[in-house]
């Protein structure tokens, strides 16, 4: 141990509360295996560091998975204990206490000291950042923190250790600075920025020092705490709560704190950073407020706005409906939540034609993409949330009353808050809202939006649905092995037998007489093949009169080339087979592309296939008609086409997502064979497009198209292979301007204009569809989407990689993520049918 006889330096003060000692000093991120942490007693007695523990959470887990006890180290006043790497340089062990393997950290691995299992001191984020990666983190305030604020540090190069082994010699803090007393409503302002700033003409923090009162709403939030006025100042336009960037050591919620510090802008959130901290009292308390907008409210931000750092409530009467369910966040690499005001958020293509979202709002689809941004709160935990878990909804999941198997504790899309409180913070481009209090059932208002044991529809002949069943694969589980050597489904038996039952519950509920069926591994006809292991699942729990039958093209072993592929099986008591065609999609052979990945160049091949559609003829036992239905599943927006990159260099300037082009192309060449077909037909399918976007007008209309809009299909594409091959061109270099729509309808649309099939972040939309030719207007019965899954967390679909110990129940609700669609049809008898039924 080395001393260093500087006096304790300290950047925040409390007078009711005792300040210990022993901190983080120094965390060195250095190259290969140069890693070292410091550790201070920066007090001005000897401290022996019982109950004390050096820990590390590997990629900000959120757990201490590696620890180093230290009790029985004294460590004396105004001394340090470093601990390093066993393999690291000569010069770092020269400096050394001790060697041991919880010093083994990268720069996105926090350390933390841990007092009585309890987080005393704390350096780096949770969550897997690189927070100092290459580093090295010098403290320069002496004040233990059990949250991570970056502004304690300061950043040295690689591999810089000057400071090892010593308690920084020569640091000098500023003279602290008297601040001129105001009220967090004068440092917030009635806009929507500090009057003591002007982002505008860039200066994001104020030249003046100020001192406010308030009570602390919540210690949680990473690097700080909310405050909050105790009795405001009666203007609703001003904001009554604010956030300290600062230490929250020693400090309650409750305590009535003098914080002093200049306020700033931090990318639109109005924050103090405090300088110093002193209590004033203890053991009050601040009511939430509900969030109400008024009438002079430019939009539904400057509501939120208003509320900036206050504790709110949401209750009824705000009319904050869910939007997205408690689910993986990627943007934010954590679980959590979205609630919109008034409505849910439709994705802009859902309804309106699609634009390139550049400059004004002048179109429709812009507008509506900025009304979602408006309406948009994201609803967090201070913790990050564990697997299978909602921090502020305890009873998430677990097994009703009834205990039948399944659960009263769940989240839908839709369901409005009633409820929830929490302090309301921006950040990110979003406003969020950190929840303080718990949910329970009676949390969620539902209207319209509860979970059905089956779907309500009118009766007919006929029930066709379509149905994308997430991946079935059988091939790791004793099924026949997948030609591609791939598997995109379940990874355990358990998890595999999970997804099999609540699938064939979905089936069993929906009744279908035909059912079109998506992303099924295609792994061919055997008696163990995926198709066969669903069908027989699905036929022994029904009755002979009631089982499926399977389409199987002749001579054909598997349906195009991917490793998943469309299906459809059927009633033979219902319809007869009459045909079955493979309609081979249009696949791209275009010039390679370069896309620019991280700073570097990266080469792509320009070809892209898609899957062929399974498209069987077959006639309406009873009646004289047929009816052709060819199931699809377009090219996914995920994906990476040469116009993506080529023309639009890696943007989606529409929101159409990536190959809107291909898909054109599928839709212009599905809708010219089927055009040769003579009878009823129906296009099914996941056509991985919103219900107004580029392909749907192909195969629809263009009702809602501006004036002037151009339909692109893609360039280099061909039907059967490549031209070298044997393949057919379909369009060369130039790609193709598409006039024609074939005129089919969009069934459940018309009857059902706000439904959707899918969700995707905070936004909904139809990406699954019944589309149905002129030719079946009259014989139209009822149509919907059956809302099982996009409108429920995927924390209970069949993966439990990521759900922890959550239960996984057997019904419906969650078999894919996509919803099921159905359509109800009538026909006329023919005479035979007619005779009998008069005979009957």
């Amino acid at each position: 141990m080395k001393k260093n006889f500087l006096a304790l330096s300290i950047g925040a003060a409390l007078s009711f509360a005792a300040q210990a000692d022993i901190i983080i000093s120094e965390y060195v991120e250095g190259g290969s295996y140069n890693k070292a942490i410091e550790i201070a007693n920066t007090g001005t007695a000897a401290v022996t560091l019982d109950g004390y523990a050096l820990a590390k959470s590997s990629n900000g887990s959120g757990n201490w998975e590696n620890q180093l006890l230290l009790d029985g180290i004294v460590l004396e006043a105004n001394s340090v204990y470093v601990v390093v790497n066993s393999q690291a340089s000569d010069d770092i062990k020269a400096v050394a206490d001790i060697s041991h393997s919880v010093v083994g950290h990268n720069g996105n691995d926090p350390m933390a000291l841990l007092k009585d299992d309890v987080v005393h001191d704390i350096v780096g984020e949770m969550g897997g950042g690189n927070f100092a990666a290459d580093t090295t983190l010098v403290r320069r305030v002496y004040t233990p923190s059990a949250v991570y604020n970056k502004a304690m540090w300061e950043e040295f190069a690689k591999d810089n250790i000057d400071n090892l082994g010593v308690l920084d010699e020569g640091q000098e803090l500023p003279e602290f600075v008297e601040g001129e007393p105001t009220t967090i409503m004068a440092l917030q302002g009635d806009s929507w920025e500090s009057p003591e700033t002007d982002v505008a003409n860039g200066k994001f923090e104020s030249d003046q020092t100020f001192m406010v009162e308030g009570i602390i709403t919540t210690l949680d939030y990473s690097g700080g705490f909310f405050i909050q006025d105790e009795v405001g100042d009666g203007n609703p336009l001003t904001s009554e709560g604010i956030f300290v960037l600062g230490s929250t050591s020693g400090l309650n919620v409750g305590d009535k704190v003098a914080v002093t510090g200049k306020v700033k802008e931090d990318y639109g959130w109005t924050q103090i950073d405090s300088t110093r901290v002193e209590g004033i009292s203890t053991g009050n308390n601040i009511t939430a407020t509900s969030l109400r907008p008024l009438e002079s409210d430019e939009n539904f931000d400057f509501t939120l706005e208003r509320h900036e750092g206050m504790l709110v409530a949401f209750d009824k009467t705000a009319d904050m409906h869910i939007t997205r369910t408690f689910s993986y966040d990627y943007a934010g690499r954590r679980n959590n939540m979205v609630v919109s005001n008034k409505r849910i958020n439709q994705h802009p293509n859902q309804l309106n034609a699609p634009a390139a979202h550049e400059g004004e709002l002048d179109s429709d689809a812009e507008i509506q993409t900025n009304n979602n941004q408006d309406k948009r709160v994201v609803v967090e935990s201070f913790a990050k949330a564990g697997n299978g878990v909602v921090p502020w909804y305890p009873d998430f999941g677990k097994e009703s009353l009834a205990q039948d198997g399944s659960t009263d504790d769940y989240l839908r899309i839709g369901d409005i808050i009633d409820g929830l409180e929490g302090v309301l913070t921006y950040s990110y481009g979003d406003y969020r809202l950190y929840v303080t209090n718990e949910a329970t059932q009676e949390t969620f208002v539902r209207k319209k939006t509860d979970r059905t044991a089956a779907p309500v529809l009118k009766k007919g002949d006929l029930r066709v649905a379509t149905f994308n069943v997430l991946n079935y694969f059988n091939s790791p589980f004793g099924g026949t092995a997948n030609p591609t050597g791939q598997n995109r489904g379940a990874e355990t038996v358990d998890d595999f037998e999970k997804q099999a039952t609540k699938i064939v519950n979905a089936m069993l509920a929906i009744n279908a007489d035909i059912f079109g069926l998506m992303e099924i591994e295609n792994n061919g006809f055997s008696d163990t093949s995926a198709i066969v292991d669903l069908v027989e699942r699905l036929n022994a729990e029904l009755d002979t009169v009631d089982q499926y039958s399977i389409v199987q093209p002749e001579n054909e072993e598997f349906i195009g080339t991917d490793a998943i592929t469309n299906m459809v099986i059927f009633k033979t008591t219902k319809v007869g087979l009459d045909t079955v065609r493979i309609i081979e999609m249009p696949e791209q052979h275009a010039p390679e592309i370069t896309i620019d990945i991280n700073g570097r160049d990266k080469t792509e091949s320009g070809d892209n296939y898609q899957r062929d559609a399974i498209t069987p003829t077959f006639s309406i036992l009873g009646s004289d008609e047929i009816l052709t239905i060819s199931v699809n599943h377009f090219k996914s927006k995920g994906s990476a086409c040469w116009e993506d990159y080529a023309l639009q260099a890696g943007g989606d300037p529409d929101k159409q997502g990536q190959c809107e082009n291909l898909r054109v192309s599928a839709a212009y060449h599905l809708g010219k064979v089927m055009a040769t077909i003579e009878g009823h037909k129906l296009i099914v399918g996941d056509l991985n497009s919103y219900a107004n976007e580029d392909p749907l007008m192909v195969l629809t209309n263009r009702d809602n198209a501006p004036k002037g809009y151009e339909l692109k299909a893609a360039r280099n594409t061909s039907i059967g292979g490549t031209l070298d091959a044997g393949g057919i061109e379909l369009h060369g270099d130039e790609g193709a301007l598409i006039t024609e729509s074939y005129g089919y309808s969009n069934i459940i649309r018309k009857r059902h204009p706000d439904s959707y099939s899918y969700s995707y972040n905070d936004e909904v939309g139809t990406l699954d569809y019944i589309l149905a030719s002129p030719s079946l207007k009259t014989k139209i019965v009822d149509s919907m989407d059956w809302n099982i899954n996009s409108s429920e967390s995927s924390l209970f679909e069949y993966p439990s990689k990521y759900t922890g110990d959550l239960p996984k129940y057997d019904g419906a609700y969650s078999s894919s993520d996509h919803d099921p669609a159905i359509i109800i049809l009538k026909f006329k008898k023919n005479k035979l049918q007619k005779k009998k039924t008069l005979v009957q």
